[in-house]
């Protein structure tokens, strides 16, 4: 009977064998490529891919997973279970011993033990290992080195078979082995949940299995603690400083499936008791003071900002007001350029306090205003460092103000060996202004990281758009600060007359207000590629899965019908329950009584068939030039913006989401396949399910301090090596080039970058974007998403969807606000 993976509901198939050798092993991940001769097909050798801590030549394995076919490789059977049994045969046991399996025990001292204790000897290994000083050549000091040798080697085994018995892939039980050692039973007995802050990748779900597994109780403490801290986390990710008592209990209680409320309250009262929680009350709306939970970190995090904030705020800052714009309208006269009055009393006003924020729309002059200040500035003999959360913002920086501006990252000096950064109170930054862009990007520990590192006397100025999307990780720092008042803010709102021939800057202005833009189609005005307008769009739809389901359905039923002598089956008047679970009825829903059938059943593509079944095609659709959306989009970045805006032009798809035809995931297949297909003589890695191959483009998705690569960062495969799988990323900013490998380890850190999602664009910018905008991402489409989208190219920006999805992303604000306390405590009085 096949074997039954929990953790994915699937059976495994079994294949039982002897290794016959090791084709490839990765001490760091595990990763192996056996050569396995197998008992079920006894005159075939088969590749067996696995994650094993440590496999021998000679083992006789268990193997349970699934065959796969590689386009290389052919036939392969992919292990994520595995138990070794004993050796099958007298040979195959010599070559376990002697394969280096025990230190001190070589091929020749191998077939001398087994020759001498036959069938007995992994008895003699197993409880009376002192015989062996019995075979020749095995002296006292040769026998105790095998000894311990074997002792390791039945270690790694039992932890191995232990953390497979509870169904942890061979994957995530090599990385456990290699992060606990021989202590990994006794601490995972101990507490599962540490998995889950110790191991990337096993989330609270899959310890939380391995808990139950271990026969903890479904109420424990233990587990409910773990999920408090789940729910924090979680929290956290979507952007929350905090959450309230009610919320806490309330996700916990959903979580694990708990009927009562009283054993959550009781944890999180001993937590609370511990201080393995902090707690602030904060007044509701009624004035009504709350309790609000915090984890530690995110606690001291945003009460040193607002700390930080007010003691800058009521520095005082000597300035001769007149001499600096003196000094401004020199430096204006000889780098020819023009501020308004609005950019004039900005400057002057930044210059005269010690923090200051820098806001406004784009084409607004932020960029403007602030190279006349760093200039005037650096008149003034000050020195000045700038900074940006991204590589790709801290380029344009540097572009624009023609000063080198940093990463944060890099500016704070990022010591992976303490797990923090160098600048810091102790040892401050050495600089009289600092000046930092995109600050809409700044979380709640970034921004207090930075804070920690601006010496006294330093003068600090945010710059950024409030409207943006807010950060991707805890908090809303700009916005609050904007918010409570409390700090200088100049706010950009004159749309300068270039800026506002720019289509792009006029739709985002507009939809920033709530307005719809015309938008125009290259269907409808071809002309307008060859004018270069700046924002296009094209109208087209993809099929939902609703009527993906139907048309398969109809042409199933009614082919089969036509297939049958032309008797075609007679549609329901009705609808029934589930039309499309009959196997020989054919229903028709009443949204697609208007469908003729015949047409439908004569449609030979994706574009036809979606022109089949909806209602109403725009007449400027891509559906009439044989193209659905996805399809449109392919042509877009494979052949028609290169066209008219050369081959080397940076193209970036930005999606609202993952999922769906239209998310990232599927984008970036589609893209690869037809830019960077597989072909000979071209490397590719398989890695969770994503192909990487040479030139791919591709996004580092998390903080690495290690590789100092960081979440958004984008780059080019410039090599693959299969023997190691690893791969080499080229990142780009400004002038510098990094070349980073990644070990095999690293590689679930990457994803194709064809497509992003919004949220990963933020900070940077493209020359060229393309922006689907469907239905399907109903439960992303907000007004800040595409203002936000729209906002990064520099170049062109193409829609690609429908005008009813825009005008729903554009009336729909985000009500969603992010839990922080960050104005709230700027407004207190005191420190």
């Amino acid at each position: 009977m096949p074997a039954l993976d929990r953790s994915t509901t699937t059976e495994l198939e079994k294949l039982s064998g002897i290794v016959k050798r090791i084709t490839f092993h990765s001490v760091e991940t595990g990763y192996t490529v056996l050569k396995v001769n197998s008992f079920q097909r006894p005159n075939e050798e088969i590749t067996v891919l696995v994650h094993q801590s440590k496999v021998f030549a000679g083992a006789t394995m268990d193997f349970y997973g699934e065959w796969i076919n590689h386009p290389s490789y052919g036939l392969q059977f992919k292990a994520s279970k595995v138990i070794e049994r004993k050796p099958a045969t007298a040979n195959a046991l010599e070559k376990y011993l002697g394969s280096g399996l025990i230190k001190g025990v070589g091929p020749v001292t191998a077939k001398r033990i087994v020759r001498h204790f036959g069938d007995k000897t992994l008895e003699v290994f197993e409880s009376s290992i002192g015989k062996l000083i019995e075979v020749e050549g095995i002296a006292q000091l040769k026998l105790e080195m095998i000894r311990q040798a074997w002792v390791e080697h039945q270690e790694i085994r039992n932890v191995m078979l232990f953390l497979q018995s509870h169904n942890i892939s061979t994957l995530f039980a090599v990385k456990i082995y290699k992060t606990y050692g021989n202590e990994a039973i006794e601490l995972v007995q101990t507490n599962p949940y540490r998995l889950a802050t110790d191991i990337y990748g096993i989330g609270f779900f899959s310890a939380d299995k391995v808990a139950l597994s271990l026969g903890l109780a479904p109420d424990s403490p233990q587990r409910i603690q773990a999920a408090i801290a789940h729910v924090l986390q979680n929290a956290r990710e979507e952007g929350h400083c905090y959450l309230t008592q009610e919320q806490i209990i309330k996700a916990v209680r959903e979580l694990l499936s708990l009927l009562d409320s009283t054993a959550v309250n009781t944890i999180l009262r001993q937590m609370e008791l511990l201080e393995e929680l902090k707690i602030r009350l904060i007044p509701d709306e009624q004035g009504i003071k709350q309790k609000c939970f915090y984890a530690h970190s995110l606690y001291y995090d945003e009460q040193y900002i607002a700390t930080k904030v007010k003691q800058l705020v009521t520095q005082k800052v000597k300035l001769n007001q007149d001499h600096l714009l003196q000094d401004l309208d020199v430096f204006c006269q000889v780098h020819h350029i023009t501020l308004s009055e609005e950019q004039r009393e900005s400057v002057l006003q930044i210059a005269s306090h010690q923090l200051s924020i820098l806001t406004g729309g784009p084409g607004c002059g932020k960029t403007t205003t602030t190279r006349a200040l760093v200039g005037v500035l650096q008149f003034m003999s000050k020195k000045v460092l700038l900074a940006a959360p991204t590589g790709r913002a801290a380029q344009r920086m540097s572009e624009v103000i023609g000063l080198e501006a940093k990463t944060i990252h890099r500016l704070l000096e990022f010591d992976p060996a303490k797990g923090g950064f160098k600048r810091n109170e102790v040892e401050p930054l050495q600089t009289d202004i600092l000046l930092v862009d995109e600050c809409s990007m700044l979380d709640v520990h970034l921004a207090a990281a930075l804070l920690r590192a601006v010496p006294a006397n330093c003068q600090v100025v945010l710059i950024g758009d409030a409207d943006q999307l807010p950060a991707v990780g805890a908090g809303n720092v700009l916005k609050d600060m904007i918010a409570s008042g409390v700090v200088p803010c100049q706010r950009l709102t004159k749309v300068f007359r270039q800026a506002a021939e720019s289509l792009i800057i006029s739709y985002a202005h507009q939809i920033n207000r709530g307005e719809v833009p015309q938008i125009e189609s290259p269907f409808h005005q071809p002309q307008v590629w060859q004018e270069k307008k700046d924002c296009l769009f094209i109208d087209s739809q993809e099929a939902t899965s609703e009527q993906v389901r139907f048309i398969t359905k109809v042409k199933r039923v009614m082919g089969k019908a036509i297939r049958n002598n032309g008797q075609e089956p007679t549609p329901l008047e009705e609808p029934i329950t589930d039309p499309y679970h009959q196997d020989t009825n054919l229903a028709i829903p009443a949204k697609f009584n208007h469908v003729d059938l015949e047409v439908l059943v004569q449609t030979r593509s994706q574009s036809e068939e979606l022109k089949a079944v909806l209602r109403r095609v725009h007449p400027w659709s891509s559906l009439h030039y044989g193209l659905a959306a996805v399809g449109m989009i392919e042509k877009l970045y494979e052949a028609i913006i290169p066209k008219y805006y050369g081959q080397e032009v940076e193209i970036q798809i930005l999606s609202p989401m993952t999922k769906g035809s239209l998310g990232t995931a599927n984008l970036n297949k589609v893209i690869q396949a037809k830019i960077n297909p597989v072909s000979a003589g071209k490397a590719q890695l398989v890695v969770g399910g994503r192909i990487f191959r040479e030139t791919d483009r591709v996004i580092q998705k998390r903080n690495n301090y290690d590789l100092n690569v960081f979440n958004g960062d984008i780059g080019v495969i410039t090599q693959v090596d299969n023997e190691e799988m690893e791969l080499t990323v080229s990142f780009k900013a400004g002038q510098e080039v990094k070349e980073v490998r990644y070990q095999k380890e690293h590689l679930l850190e990457l994803d194709l970058a064809y497509a992003i999602t919004i949220h990963k664009s933020q900070g940077s910018e493209f020359e060229i974007i393309i922006i689907p905008v469907v239905t399907q991402h109903f439960g992303m489409l907000f007004r800040n998403l595409i203002y936000t989208g729209i906002t990064r190219a520099k170049k062109l920006v193409v829609f690609v969807g429908t005008r009813k999805a825009l005008a729903m992303a554009i009336h729909k604000q985000n009500t969603a606000i992010r839990q922080t306390v960050l104005a709230y405590l700027l407004q207190q009085q005191g420190g």
